[in-house]
């Protein structure tokens, strides 16, 4: 999304949602000017803008600026405490108190209060102890694995460099091929590789989501890439 996909919108605007990163096409992030200047025109409309920052903190090494300081520009952000924290679930939502509060309202109504939520808070704030500050390796681990894979034949890498932990990988591949190479991967070595792929551009090719985590950590990009190639052949 760009200020002018923004500006040719016509009519009036009720809230505008922004997703950082913007995973269906591999985590890709504005740049920090480009988004308060979006987020200043949706304002300047009399729009709320919400951030759905479900992935916020894989957002924090591209934006040089800790999850707060990229939330305070927006009235609304939800996040998620499983996604790159790998808590066990739970979300949160902030922003004003008059809001938040009508919100609560709903999510009773809608019958999303839970019995006992201390076991999902207890594993958020450990992901935010222990993940966060991780954040950056993952990234530049993901950037090492891009530039391997580069030399695989057969796959290319969106976007190029990642911009965050993640990235989409086009394999010129059919789905037979791939889930039959997944499962003799598994079967010979022991790793499980993508649960998911989805078409691509042609028949001939499938998509998958890479993404960096502290299991990808304990393998080298020169590993990944041969295993990724081994699902093309």
């Amino acid at each position: 999304m760009t200020l002018a996909d923004l500006r040719a919108i016509p009519g009036r605007l009720a809230a505008v949602l922004f997703e950082l990163p913007q995973r269906e096409i591999g985590g890709v992030l504005p740049a920090w000017k480009d988004l308060t200047r979006q987020v200043d025109h949706v304002r300047s409309r009399g729009a709320a803008a919400h951030m759905d920052g479900a992935r916020l903190w894989e957002s924090t090494p591209f934006y040089g600026k800790p999850p707060a300081q990229i939330a305070s520009i927006f009235d609304t952000v939800y996040v998620s405490f499983y996604k790159g924290l790998g808590g066990l679930a739970g979300a949160c939502l902030a922003g004003p108190e008059d809001v938040i509060a009508e919100a609560r309202a709903w999510r009773k109504r809608h019958g999303g209060t839970l019995f006992g939520m201390w076991p999902y808070a207890a594993a958020a704030l450990t992901g935010l102890r222990e993940r966060l500050p991780l954040m950056p390796r993952y990234v530049e681990h993901a950037k090492a694995i891009a530039r391997a894979l580069s030399s695989v034949p057969g796959v290319e890498i969106l976007p190029d460099p990642p911009q965050t932990s993640m990235m989409r990988l086009i394999l010129r591949v059919d789905e037979k091929a791939l889930n039959a190479n997944a499962c003799r991967i598994a079967r010979e070595r022991g790793i499980y590789t993508f649960k998911w792929s989805g078409p691509g551009l042609s028949p001939s090719t499938r998509e998958v989501e890479l993404t960096v985590g502290d299991a990808t950590l304990d393998f080298k990009p020169r590993e990944v890439a041969g295993i990724v190639d081994g699902l093309l052949r």
